[in-house]
């Protein structure tokens, strides 16, 4: 059954550590030589905006509910419907007989 993916404490995502890195890449190269540092900036600036298209028209930040979300939802009330039909009707569920044990 689907669960729901767990976060990392707080503001730890891996998003935010890998702009971290990306950050102190860019400062690096930019203290190393100046114009290298600027084509990275410009680099990290162009799939930084790419990121952001893809996540306001597609993803997490265009407010529509995740696919998945919507599945881990079904799956725990289909589990919660047959815990609970078990328990009305008092009967546990049934084991079918294997195939491969055939006479």
């Amino acid at each position: 059954m689907p669960v729901p993916s767990e976060r990392l404490a707080g503001w730890l995502a891996p998003k935010w550590m890998v702009a971290a890195v990306a950050l102190a890449a860019f400062a690096l190269l930019v203290n190393y030589d100046l114009r290298l540092g600027l084509a990275a900036g410009a680099l990290f600036a162009a799939v930084a905006l790419v990121w952001l298209y893809v996540a306001l028209r597609y993803g997490s930040l265009s407010g529509v509910p995740s696919v998945r979300s919507s599945i881990v939802a079904s799956a725990e009330a289909h589990s919660r419907n047959r815990r609970d039909a078990e328990a009305h009707t008092g009967l546990a569920a049934k084991q079918r007989p294997d195939p491969a044990e055939r006479p």
